[in-house]
């Protein structure tokens, strides 16, 4: 029997707010990391508009329905490690 491959889901904040925080340079990192790791197939990236946080420090981002907000463009890769990368290697074993 095969296993089911999760997706995940990772939505970053292009609202006017977080634009000028950096959305753009984390959906680049994020595309980088995404390749980098081989993970086309498994990362579907999107971008959503106001999600709500303006007020709060940095990029609201939205990974399989969880929103974290403070997400900046020097702590992404941390947090694509954290969410996404160590999820996938919990499903492979």
């Amino acid at each position: 029997m095969s296993r089911s491959v999760k997706m995940f889901t990772i939505s970053v904040c292009v609202g006017s707010s977080c634009h000028l925080k950096g959305a753009y340079e984390i959906i680049k990192t994020c595309q980088e990391l995404i390749e980098k790791h081989q993970l086309e197939g498994k990362v579907e990236l999107k971008g959503t508009f106001c999600c709500g946080k303006c007020s709060e420090q940095g990029v609201t981002v939205i990974i399989n329905g969880e929103t974290l907000s403070g997400v900046l463009p020097s702590n992404f890769e941390e947090v694509f490690q954290e969410k996404v990368l160590k999820e996938i290697q919990n499903e492979r074993h």
